[in-house]
Order: structure tokens, then sequence, then C-alpha cells
């Protein structure tokens, strides 16, 4: 008979004294490994191969991080945070791994060769984290769409990316031309104002409207409409599904369905096109090819939309998407645009002169699909950059904000040994700039203790490596980058140095746990 099993928990090896502290820093070291050689306009790229022998070539942070095989759970742990960074902010992933994996590697030696308390170190982290948050808030400027210093974010964010310089001509246009379109609640938006298209076929450019990777749902449809009047509909446009058809056995029952499903179909068409729409963009999941037909007798432009296009296309032509028949009876539904035509040669719709809010759609080459797909992540990470900018503010790149408040940092007064935890944040402020010098090729350390001794906003030239005013040069980074960072590498840092033991779970789904608490 088995031993009865008493709880959800067993050691993972058992009779066995099991580091939990060394492993699981092992485990962050490894994955900042990964990516710590990308930071800085001087990082390397990594070759990303996956098992059906498809490469991808990339230094974005949170895309190699996503693409790793990660088994140790607190690696695990590392790629959420990244992720979450990314989803957040759009930028600063890398910063974020690297600051982690700083503060875990002194938290450990103080937690092991000095005997601090893990407790004392974590609360120290928590503090000095807060505190350095508060100190980059105080040094950052504001900006606005207009200024200078907007091109210096974009520029300095596209700084590693493959043809950064191009690209951010590109996002500084699309920023201009949208404008104070892209505040919403008093705060910039620019996901809902900018675009950003891949299209291998065709030349990088900028265009002032919508572009859909979309063809007409016929080619006798009139591939033009100038003053188009647009109606998009998320109805079934399938009154009687072919399922119902193939499982009648009855010939005049089939004879009779076919009859209202073209009945059915005409009437839906003749409301559409009652409301005096002459462009239907169509977002429903299913279409009868009667509808299509009666569409193309009809003369009416009409192509299929995916449903997270919607939000763009009602913002720009302020239609009202149709969910019910009852919705074709209103006033306010069609929106407007001055030209909405396709371009045959490379299978895509534009859409000009919209009468609602104003938007581009960045259209983003590549040589090959690799090379495209790298450009349009380094294209949105621009945008978002500059977003982050504008709303929150700016501070001193290439580590430069960071390094010159280590100093304030550690000299916070904290009772008793969460001081030590001051330590562990200030080593990780340092650790940016030694990390972009370290990759440009120049001893970091050495530099970085010549950056000390310059004015605050001060850092390193990657060229030269002589002290320079960041300011001055355009090496800016948004606020929001940096706290962010700061805060997730806190978060990763206190949940690793607090834990002691790994344990194997036997489940850990809600329902088990709720069963096991019973």
């Amino acid at each position: 008979m088995s031993a009865p099993n008493y709880g959800v928990w067993r050691p993972i090896a058992e009779h066995v004294e099991y580091n939990a502290l060394e492993s699981n820093s092992s485990a962050v070291m490894a994955v900042a490994d990964c990516v710590r050689t990308t930071l800085g306009p001087k990082g390397l790229d990594k070759l990303l191969i996956d098992q059906a022998m498809n490469r991808h070539v990339s230094n974005d942070g949170v895309t190699i991080l996503l693409s790793l095989k990660a088994i140790h759970p607190v690696a695990r742990m590392i790629v959420e945070i990244a992720e979450r960074q990314e989803q957040l902010v759009g930028d600063g992933t890398t910063t974020a791994v690297v600051m982690s994996a700083e503060m875990i590697k002194e938290g450990k030696r103080l937690i092991k060769e000095l005997g601090v308390h893990p407790t004392k170190v974590v609360e120290g982290i928590e503090s000095g984290v807060r505190h350095a948050c508060h100190l980059l808030e105080e040094d950052a400027k504001a900006i606005t769409i207009n200024d200078l210093e907007l091109e210096h974010v974009v520029t300095t964010s596209l700084s590693s990316k493959l043809d950064g310089a191009r690209l951010a001509k590109m996002v500084i246009t699309a920023l201009r031309t949208v404008g104070e379109n892209a505040k919403y609640n008093g705060e910039y938006d620019f996901g809902k104002a900018i675009m950003v298209l891949r299209k291998t076929s065709m030349e990088d450019q900028v265009v002032n409207g919508i572009v859909l990777e979309r063809k007409r749902l016929d080619p006798e449809i009139p591939q033009e409409v100038r003053g188009a009047r647009i109606l998009i509909t998320k109805m079934d446009l399938k009154p009687v599904k072919e399922s119902w058809i193939k499982e009648n056995k009855n010939y005049q029952e089939i004879l009779l369905m076919e009859n209202d499903r073209m009945a059915k179909s005409r009437e839906m068409v003749d409301a559409m096109l009652k409301t005096g729409t002459n462009a239907v963009l169509i977002a429903s999941p299913e279409v009868d090819q009667a509808v299509e037909d009666l569409l193309v007798a009809k003369g009416v432009f009409a192509a299929r939309v995916s449903v997270e296009e919607i939000d763009h296309l009602t913002r720009y032509t302020g239609a009202k998407p149709v969910r019910v028949a009852d919705d074709l009876k209103r006033q306010d539904i069609l929106g407007r645009a001055e030209r909405v035509y396709e371009d045959e040669d490379n299978s895509i719709i534009y859409i000009e002169g919209g009468a609602g809010k104003n938007m581009v759609t960045m259209v983003v080459s590549g040589t090959t699909k690799e090379t495209s797909l790298e450009r349009w992540r380094a294209a949105i990470d621009g945008v978002n950059a500059a977003e982050a900018a504008l709303n929150t503010g700016i501070v001193p790149g290439g580590g430069a904000a960071e390094l010159h408040i280590m100093d304030k940092v550690k000299n916070a007064r904290l009772k008793g040994l969460e001081q030590v935890g001051l330590e562990v944040v200030a080593s990780a402020l340092e650790s940016i700039m030694r990390q972009i010098l370290t990759n440009a090729g120049f001893n970091g350390l050495e530099r970085v203790m010549t950056a000390k001794t310059s004015p605050p906003g001060y850092g390193i030239d990657i060229n030269s490596g002589e002290p320079v005013d960041m300011w001055k040069i355009g090496v800016v980074d948004p606020l929001m980058v940096k706290t962010m960072a700061l805060k997730a590498a806190g978060e990763i840092a206190k949940s690793v140095l607090r834990i002691d033991r790994n344990l194997a779970a036997e489940d850990l789904s809600p329902q088990a746990m709720t069963e096991t608490k019973r």
C-alpha cells in the first residue's frame, strides 16, 4: 500500500539541501546574459532559430526573451515581467532585465556573504526604488510635440535598430502629422492615431490616411470610389447556413431554404444600400456568396476588414459599426472619406480624406520577411517612446540619469539593515551605463568612474569615450521607460531574493487549490 499523501507540496530534491537562491539567481543571470549585449547604439544582434529552422536576426529585448525556451520557473518570471514592460511602455525591456540581474547579484552577496536577512534587503530595495523614481521625476523635463527634443527621443530609441535613422524620420513625420489629434483625455495615445503596416513589396512611406492590407471582395467591384459614404457592418451576412441545407434530405425543403437564402440576402443588401452607402467594409464572420454577387451587381465598393481594424476606421471616417439590421435605420451610421481605392499590384486598400480624426499609416518595407519584421517592430518602438516622452517628460539617456542619482539614493536614511538594500538599487542604477559602454568596446567600469566625476546630465560619448553633456548631444530617454523599468526590476529582485526553497506542486490550478483548502 502506498503512503498517504497529506499535502500537495513536496521537495524538488529529497534528502539533499537545495540552494534555491543560487539556482534562481543563476537562472536570472542566464536570461540577462542573453540580452545584455544588445543594450545601447553599439549593441549586438541575436540569431533566433526555431525547431523548423526558421531564423530571425534581432536585437529587440522582448522579441529575444519571448523566443527563449525558458524552462526554469524564475526565468519564466523574467520573461513575463519583460512582456508586461513592453505592454505598458513599449520600450525598456532590456534595461529592466539588466537592472534586475544586478539587484539579484548584489542582494545574493549581502545574504550569503554578510548574512543579511532577505526581508531587510527587500525592504531596502523597495524604499530605494521608490526614492530613485522620485529623483528621476524631479530631474525630468516636459516637452511638446513640436520640440526638437521629441526628435532626439525617437532617434535615441532607434539608434540601435536596423535603419534606425531612416525609420526615425518616418516616425517623426507621422507624429507631427497627427499632432494634437492623438490626444485622448489629455494624454497622447498614438496607437489610436498611427497604424504601422509591414509590406515587403513597397517602399517606406507615411500615408495621410488608412492603408489596409486587403483586397476587394470581387475584381468586378469598382476599384475606386470618390466621395465615399462608408458603411461598416458586423452583421451576420449569411442568413441561411450551408450546413442546414446539406443536412436536409427533403428536396422541397432544400428548395425553400435556398429561395429563402436568396430573398434574405437581397433584403439585407437592399437595406444597406438604402442608407446611401457606396462603400461597404465588412467585418462579419461569414458573407453569403449571394450577398457578394448582389454588391457586385449594384456596383458598390466592398472589402473585408478585421475586427481589430474597426476602431481605426470608425475614428477616421466617423462611421458607426452596424451590428443588427435595425441599426441600418439610423441616420448617423455612415462615415465619409474623400477617396477609397485598391492598389491591385500590392493588394492594399487606401482610405484618404476621412471626415473623422486625422490618422496616418506608416508603411514599413524590407528586403526580406525577417528584415521587414524587425523594422516594423522598431517603428512601433519609436512611436511608443515618443508617446511616453510627451506624457511624462524626458531625462538624459545613456545611463546618465540613473548614474547621477546614485549617491542621493545611497544617502537616504533607513532603519538598521534596510540601509543595505539601497546599495542594491544603487548598483543597478550604475549597471546601465556600464553595460552600454562595455557593449561599445570600452572598459565600462573605468568610464563610469569618469562619468561620476562629471556634472549632472553628463555621460560618456560611445565613440570617443570622453565625458559629454547628454542634453546637448540629444541623447535623451522618456522618464516613463526609466521608472517602469526600475519598478519592474525591483519586483523581480524582491520576488527572487525572498524565495528560500523551490518546491514542486501536484497541481496549482485555481480549482485544485480550492479543493485542497477544503
